[in-house]
């Protein structure tokens, strides 16, 4: 679904022994400015990321949310040839726990799909 709330990516990760690997960011640069990227929160766990109910897999140090402006564009992004030659520089750095697109919902949207979700299983 495209729609006026865009996409989203929720990343959580932690940081491997070593720098940041520079090369990723070079190469996911370029892809991500074409795609409409926008970082819209992130951070440390413990300095501004607090879990309020559950449990982030064992040893995360990290969460980021990016926005685009659309599921395509995401999807556009992800698959593109640039980022995926970047994904193994990133590897080298950061052991990511999950990566999750999560397509944007009005109140309405998301309200109408739980409740089918319910009815299903019933």
């Amino acid at each position: 679904m495209d729609n006026r709330l865009g996409a989203y990516i929720v990343a959580c990760g932690t940081m491997l022994e070593g720098e940041t690997n520079a090369e990723y960011a070079a190469r996911a640069a370029g892809p991500a400015e074409e795609a409409g990227l926008k970082v819209i929160a992130g951070g440390l766990l413990g300095t501004n990321v607090e879990v309020l109910e559950g449990a982030l897999p064992e040893r995360t140090q990290f969460m980021a949310i990016e926005h685009f402006p659309s599921m395509d564009a995401l999807k556009s992004f992800w698959h593109s040839e640039g980022y995926q030659s970047a994904i193994p520089f990133r590897q080298e750095s950061v052991k990511m726990h999950f990566i999750v697109a999560l397509d944007g919902q009005s109140p309405e949207e998301m309200s109408a799909e739980l409740q089918e979700a319910k009815e299903r299983s019933r």
